[in-house]
């Protein structure tokens, strides 16, 4: 335990520890700030102007607006959405909403977008959004979710029509969703992107705290006074990375907590019952939002450690700090890169694999969850948010020993 706090104290004594802890503590505060601040609600006066208003008083409006139609989302308020839009559509004309005065819009519409959205993913018609909506009868509305759980196995179908398992994957897991879904406004989509955006960054900067670890006691010589001592080795190899993890662990804890507490607090808790599927219609995961914020959370977590015990691991292997750096910042760009300009299932397979994988701005966990990607080989199928968490899962005790034993070598080669 001393030789644990003396390696923590060490750490935390950079300086350019301390810069890379504030950052990231700044950076959490900003975009849970922005998060909030850049909500936006617009509403049509009594004369007819356009008026928008932002902030905390946003969100609190735009709950007002929709509280009565909060609650289960039951086919008949499905229908009686649809019956809505469509009388205000035709009243105004047609075309693509152009003639629909604003503060019906606002007023009307707006209100029911979450259900015109659910509607539109499971009867698609040919024209635009609002054409498409017009051709849909009320009628249809009536078996509403045994129609959305044949879109999705359709959409399925189309996407993987050679592999049964996937199909039956995906059901089974579709079976798990509770029908009627729930609507609680708050909670956006938004949110969960800058949450991701949030877990990149801070994997970003614990592989750069962690990257001077071992090799920069290469590069400047205290490695040869520990050598000396009785509890050289395996013991202070331990205490580094222990000491290392716990600090990105507790920076993690600060940075998160500060993001989930003032968003969900500006947003609502209740919000977070709200099912997945009212952002994503023909999703699969049987999650209420706050759950699938949990699970990002979690594997942005799992995402850090691996990244972190590989660091480490080429920090012991490194003469200088410096490549060590190099290693962990293009250990971290290089999934969004290979994802960019390559894609099939052997480089979804190799991004999940990547300890860096589970983060990214665009793909992320989050993003694996609800688009519905399998990774296929033959009749065998694995679902990507299942084999990232796995592989970080086996990485990280993985990369802690190989850091042990690189540094053993290191000392038993320089004695």
């Amino acid at each position: 335990m001393r030789i644990l706090l003396l390696e923590m104290k060490r750490v935390i004594k950079s300086r350019m520890t301390w810069i890379l802890l504030a950052v990231a503590v700044a950076v959490s505060a900003l975009i849970s700030w922005q998060v909030v601040s850049e909500a936006q609600y617009r509403y049509a006066d009594e004369s007819g102007e356009l008026v928008k208003i932002s902030g905390t008083a946003a969100i609190h409006a735009r709950k007002e607006l929709m509280q009565p139609y909060e609650g289960p989302v039951t086919e008949e308020k499905l229908r009686n959405a649809l019956q809505i839009f469509q009388s205000i559509y035709k009243k105004y004309g047609g075309g693509d909403g152009e003639n629909i005065p604003q503060n019906v819009y606002y007023g009307k519409v707006v209100p029911i977008e979450p259900f015109l959205d659910m509607i539109y993913s499971v009867y698609p018609k040919s024209g635009s959004y609002y054409e498409a909506l017009s051709k849909v009868s009320p009628n249809e509305i009536s078996g509403f979710y045994q129609d959305r759980s044949q879109a999705l196995r359709s959409q399925m179908e189309a996407k993987y029509p050679e592999n049964q398992n996937v199909l039956r994957e995906v059901q089974k897991l579709n079976e798990k969703v509770r029908t009627p879904f729930k609507l609680i406004e708050g909670y956006t989509n938004d949110n969960s992107t800058n949450l991701c955006i949030l877990i990149f960054l801070l994997v970003f900067i614990g592989t750069t705290i962690a990257s001077p670890v071992f090799s920069a006691e290469y590069q400047n010589g205290s490695d040869d006074i520990l050598r000396c001592t009785k509890n050289g080795h395996t013991k202070f190899a331990v205490a580094k990375l222990c000491s290392a993890l716990l600090i990105l662990l507790a920076m993690f804890a600060v940075c998160i907590l500060t993001f989930v507490l003032v968003v969900n607090n500006a947003y609502g808790w209740d919000s977070l019952q709200t099912s997945v599927q009212m952002m994503f219609p023909l999703s699969f995961v049987p999650f209420t939002v706050g759950r699938e914020q949990g699970l990002t959370i979690l594997a942005g977590l799992l995402t850090l450690l691996a990244a972190a015990c590989f660091v480490l691991f080429a920090s012991a292997k490194c003469r200088h700090s410096t490549s060590a750096l190099i290693i962990a910042v293009a250990f971290c760009i290089f999934p969004a890169i290979l994802h960019t300009v390559w894609h099939g299932n052997i480089a979804d397979f190799v991004t999940c694999v990547l300890p860096t994988g589970g983060a990214g701005i665009s793909h992320n966990f989050f993003s694996q969850l609800n688009q519905a990607v399998f990774i296929t080989f033959g009749p065998f199928s694995v679902w990507t948010p299942r084999l990232t968490m796995a592989a970080a899962l086996i990485e990280i005790p993985l990369f802690i020993i190989l850091a042990v034993r690189a540094y053993c070598k290191h000392q038993d080669r320089v004695q």
